[in-house]
C-alpha cells in the first residue's frame, strides 16, 4: 500500500511540474509556433524568379524571435513595432490557462500529501477538510486538470492560426495567411511591387511546449483520476469497513482524552485527574508513570 502511495504522489506531482516547467522554458523546448517565409520576385519581362529574402518567426511564450535579412530580433507581443497585438491576447490567455492546470495539479498532489499528516488524521469525518481529501475531492482536482488541458489544446488549435490572421490583415503578407490557416500548413500567394512581382511562400507549425505541456499533463491526469475514481468505487466486499478497521489511537495530553484517529471516538477521558500520564504511540498504551498502572492499551479496551 505505501508503494501505490508513493507512485500516485509520483505521477499526481508530474503535471505540476511540467506546466510549471512550460512557462519557464526556453530554447527549442520553449517554442510554441514556428513560421517561415520565402519571398521570390519576378521581373515582368522574366519568366523566372529569384530568392530575395527568406525569414523565420519563432513565437515563445513571452515573446516572438525573428530572423531575416535584416537580421535577427527580439520583441515582447506587447511592442509597438511587433503588430502582433491579438497574439499578445492568445499568449496572455494561455498563460492564465497554465496557471490554473497548475493550481488544480496542486490541489490533486496537495490531497494525497494532505492524507498523511497526523493533524489531518485526527479531524473528525464531518470536517471540510475531511471533505476536500476525499476520493471524490480529488477526483474531481484531476478531472477539473483534464478539462482544463483539453480546452487548452483546442485555444491553441484556433486561437494562434486566428491571431495571426487577424494581425497580418491589411499588410503585404495578408493573401498568405487567410480564415483557412490551420495549426499546420503553408501557402503561397502573389503581390505587386512597384516595379516587379513577388511570389510570397510561408509554411508554419505547432513547436515543441504545447505537446509537452499537453501531454505531460493529460497522461498522468487520466491516470490519477482513474486511480481516484477506482478508489471512489471501490467493491464494499472487498474492502474493510469504517468500524472493524485496524484502530489508530492518539492520547492529547492537554485535553487529557485518548481517541481512535479513525473514527473519532473517544475510548478514554482523564479529564481533571491529576496523574503523569505517558503514552507509547508504537505500543498504543497509556499508563501512570508515578504508579506504572496501565491505564489503557488495546488487549484491555477488547476485553
Amino acid at each position: 500500500m505505501s508503494m501505490e502511495k508513493n507512485i500516485n504522489k509520483g505521477v499526481s506531482a508530474i503535471p505540476l511540474i511540467i506546466s510549471i516547467m512550460t512557462l519557464f522554458l526556453g530554447g527549442f523546448l520553449g517554442t510554441w509556433f514556428v513560421v517561415e517565409e520565402n519571398v521570390y520576385y519576378f521581373a515582368y519581362d522574366s519568366s523566372y524568379g529569384f530568392l530575395d529574402g527568406e525569414s523565420s518567426y519563432v513565437h515563445y511564450l513571452e515573446e516572438l524571435s525573428a530572423s531575416g535579412p535584416t537580421g535577427d530580433s527580439d520583441m515582447s507581443y506587447d511592442e509597438r513595432n511587433c503588430n502582433c497585438e491579438n497574439r499578445y491576447d492568445v499568449f496572455s490567455n494561455i498563460k492564465l490557462l497554465i496557471y490554473l492546470i497548475a493550481f488544480t495539479s496542486l490541489v490533486g498532489t496537495g490531497i494525497l500529501f494532505a492524507r498523511d499528516v497526523q493533524a489531518v488524521k485526527q479531524l473528525p469525518p464531518s470536517h471540510p477538510v475531511k471533505k476536500l481529501i476525499s476520493p471524490i475531492g480529488r477526483f474531481s482536482a484531476h478531472v477539473s486538470t483534464i478539462g482544463l488541458i483539453l480546452f487548452l489544446a483546442g485555444y491553441i488549435v484556433f486561437g494562434i492560426p486566428g491571431a495571426i490572421e487577424a494581425d497580418y490583415e491589411g499588410t503585404m503578407n495578408e493573401c498568405l495567411y487567410d480564415s483557412s490557416m490551420s495549426i499546420v500548413g503553408n501557402s503561397d500567394c502573389f503581390v505587386d511591387t512597384v516595379n516587379d512581382q513577388a511570389e510570397l511562400h510561408s509554411s508554419w507549425s505547432l513547436g515543441a511546449a504545447p505537446f509537452i505541456l499537453i501531454m505531460g499533463v493529460l497522461i498522468p491526469s487520466i491516470f490519477s483520476a482513474s486511480s481516484s475514481f477506482e478508489e471512489m468505487n471501490a467493491d464494499p466486499s472487498m474492502s474493510v469497513p469504517l468500524d472493524t478497521a485496524e484502530p489508530e489511537y492518539f492520547f492529547d495530553p492537554e485535553a487529557q482524552i485518548l481517541f481512535d484517529v479513525n473514527t473519532g471516538e473517544v475510548v478514554a477521558s482523564f479529564i481533571d485527574e491529576e496523574r503523569d500520564f505517558f503514552y507509547d504511540e508504537e505500543a498504543m498504551v497509556l499508563f501512570d508513570e508515578e504508579s506504572g498502572d496501565i491505564l489503557f492499551s488495546p488487549s484491555l479496551d477488547k476485553k
